[in-house]
């Protein structure tokens, strides 16, 4: 009787590289067709191009300006929104070049490709996969004392 055994080779997932940015930057050439599927409520945030590719796209808080994520890597925004898409379904490579030479948005690996599971929206905090950008920061404004003596002399 011949003895046979059956190996079974599980493989990790292949890891993913993503742009996190104002997509804008890198989707140019796709920017009217990204318009007209986007709702910019977050209502929604996982589209699918004509062409089948996926992206991910939130409005930010307050619009245009520059974010950071939870290790404080700038995110500067034009289009009042931050996104992602693969690298590799990026066909703008002059504006994905530019921007993340500037440092403008910037390349994430994750462990598999990512959906709308793995990312929320909750007032303010967006949050892509394990990366995290706050577009609501509370910033403390410094208390000052008012002293009634000093006002009284004219001392401000």
């Amino acid at each position: 009787m011949k003895n046979e055994t059956t190996s079974m080779t599980t493989s990790a997932p292949t890891p993913v590289k993503y742009y996190l940015g104002d997509l804008a930057y890198v989707m140019h050439d796709v920017w009217d067709e990204v318009c007209d599927l986007v709702p910019f409520d977050n209502s929604e945030h996982e589209f699918e191009l004509e062409d089948g590719r996926k992206f991910i796209l939130f409005s930010t808080a307050y619009g245009d300006g520059q974010y950071n994520d939870f290790l404080g890597k700038p995110y500067s925004v034009d289009s009042g929104t931050i996104g992602a898409i693969k690298v590799d379904d990026i066909r703008d490579l002059e504006g994905f070049n530019s921007t993340i030479k500037h440092g403008n948005g910037h390349v994430h690996e994750f462990p598999a490709e990512i959906n709308g599971d793995d990312c929320y929206y909750d007032d303010g905090m967006i949050g892509i996969y394990q990366v995290e950008i706050d577009t609501d920061e509370d910033y403390e404004e410094e208390e000052v004392e008012y002293d009634k003596e000093d006002d009284e002399e004219g001392d401000y």
